[in-house]
């Protein structure tokens, strides 16, 4: 249901709206016989569209759409008037106004066209409310975000772009190369960035970015292709974060598997070079020395074992810190 303000002088016009209206949409209405009232209602409730007559005591039509439009630049108004004068019409446009409809004595027609122009009026509100809704998301997004045309050439970059890359502002960004922010590397098959944009529509992949100092940071990137039909014009837009630290975090991770796999792998191959002496030795065991010796061996295997027990549990320990996916229960498990 849209919540209409309408404003006459004349309470008929008001009845009338309030019979005729309904006939062609869901609406509800508030009735205001001046500009003075009508404010008084704007103190207290929004509307999704006012509609205003032009001649009215003390402050007219347009008058009233300039104080609207110094308070609520998106909200539609229409005038609806009896006067249809060109330089009326004209003023009230340029003012602002979102639609102009000239009373007649055929209630059925005028108000029908009323209901058309305030369904055109809302409509047009409404896909630019979502369209600035779209377009904050976008600019606050934690993602960096860029969009570049068929000549490479950078056309938008949101904050955290232009931050990740280093520099002080849009303008240090737009218009650049988009191959002086980013390493695309060799184009192979249908892989690569380009050949996948251009037979695919999109990319998903890591690649190398270069910050305004020079340095090289790894990026984490996807890309799609997007057509302007009505220009006939090709976009790319490409969203993407920083991994450089994740990628340090991973390296430092293989060395120390790497490590890990190395300590326990000498003690499990000596345990396994005395576990096969000690079976060739059992068949010249005596009475005398034999056993004492087989069962020193043993204790040292017992110890090696408990070594690679201690190792596991650190290497366990490490692993767990380091992934926060992990569940509690797990984490609890694999460190005991």
């Amino acid at each position: 249901m849209l919540h209409i303000l309408m404003v006459d002088e004349e309470p008929e016009i008001l009845e009338l709206a309030s019979i005729y209206l309904p006939k062609y949409g869901s609406y509800s209405i508030d009735k205001a016989y001046s500009v003075k009232e009508a404010l008084s209602f704007l103190s207290h409730n929004s509307y999704d569209a006012i509609i205003s007559d032009y001649e009215m005591p003390e402050t007219n039509g347009l008058e009233f759409l300039k104080i609207i439009r110094q308070i609520d630049q998106s909200v539609p108004f229409i005038i609806f008037s009896g006067k249809g004068r060109e330089e009326v019409v004209t003023e009230a446009f340029r003012s602002g106004a979102d639609g102009y409809v000239q009373k007649s004595s055929n209630p059925w027609s005028q108000y029908a066209e009323l209901d058309h122009q305030i369904d055109i009026a809302s409509k047009k509100r409404n896909a630019e409310q979502e369209l600035r809704m779209k377009e904050y998301a976008i600019e606050m997004s934690f993602n960096a975000i860029m969009m570049f045309d068929e000549e490479k050439k950078i056309i938008y970059a949101n904050k955290a772009a232009v931050k990740l890359h280093g520099y002080d502002s849009k303008d240090s960004v737009i218009g650049r190369d988009i191959e002086e922010l980013f390493f695309f590397g060799e184009e192979e098959g249908d892989t690569g960035f380009f050949s996948s944009l251009q037979n695919n529509r999109w990319y998903f992949g890591e690649l190398e970015g270069r910050k305004g100092d020079g340095k090289r940071i790894n990026i984490e990137l996807s890309a799609v292709k997007i057509s302007n039909e009505i220009k006939k014009e090709i976009y790319y837009f490409i969203s993407y974060v920083d991994i450089t630290e994740k990628k340090k975090a991973e390296d430092a991770l293989l060395q120390y598997l790497t490590e890990a796999a190395r300590r326990l792998k000498e003690p499990l191959n000596h345990i396994c070079r005395n576990i096969l002496e000690t079976i060739d030795e059992i068949d010249k065991i005596d009475e005398v020395n034999q056993p004492e010796k087989t069962k020193l061996k043993l204790s040292v295997q017992v110890k090696n074992t408990q070594q690679i027990i201690e190792n596991l549990k650190e290497l366990n320990k490490t692993i767990s810190n380091g992934f926060d996916s992990i569940p509690e229960d797990f984490k609890d498990f694999i460190s005991r």
